[in-house]
């Protein structure tokens, strides 16, 4: 069997529900995806973690597809689109590190890291009026700002969930900062 058709009589044994097939069709893909994954993390255990959740998807949607010569461009879909949450998994996690270490002080006793209380006010007053400014928006261009700011999604995923299309996220995510500058300097100013 050739390196190039191996997936095609793997993905036909896997789809079949053959156990050894998916098996073998599993560890073809790990070792293809591997060097792709790798590339873009630059870290093995993150890689691996990856990979995990790709043959995951793959077990789970292997009986949908339909043309076995998609697979691959699938298969890379699906990893590309793992490798963006494990991402945006890391930034939440380093996000809510940080905002822990604000609240409940750092090891080096600096409550802070602004270094010393009227910065740590000033601060605090700004945050709390961005999150007032941002409630008070129309509810389009809040749900706009939060999924492009706090969950940095691209603009063809915000339309997809504001059920728009990608241009018509842009323009609301334009008019948001828009109203949210004036907004902010009217009661910053």
């Amino acid at each position: 069997m050739s390196a190039e058709n191996e997936h095609i009589i793997l993905l036909a044994q896997a789809s079949s529900g053959n156990r050894v097939g998916l098996g073998d069709l599993a560890g073809v893909v790990w070792q293809r995806l591997y060097p792709f994954v790798l590339r873009i993390t630059l870290d093995h255990d993150m890689t691996e973690d990856v990979l995990q959740d790709t043959l995951l998807a793959m077990i789970c949607g292997v009986e949908s597809l339909r043309d076995p010569d998609r697979f691959w461009p699938w298969m890379y879909r699906i990893a590309y689109t793992k490798i963006q949450d494990a991402f945006r998994r890391r930034r939440l996690q380093a996000a809510v590190q940080s905002t822990f270490l604000q609240n409940h002080g750092r090891a080096d006793g600096e409550q802070d890291g602004l270094g010393n209380p009227l910065a740590s006010k000033i601060h605090e007053e700004t945050l709390q009026e961005v999150a007032l400014a941002v409630d008070q928006l129309k509810s389009q261009h809040k749900d706009v700002v939060r999924l492009r700011y706090y969950e940095e999604l691209p603009y063809t995923e915000i339309a997809s969930r504001t059920q728009t299309t990608p241009e018509r996220a842009r323009i609301r995510f334009h008019r948001a900062k828009a109203s949210l500058r004036r907004r902010l300097q009217a009661c910053c100013a």
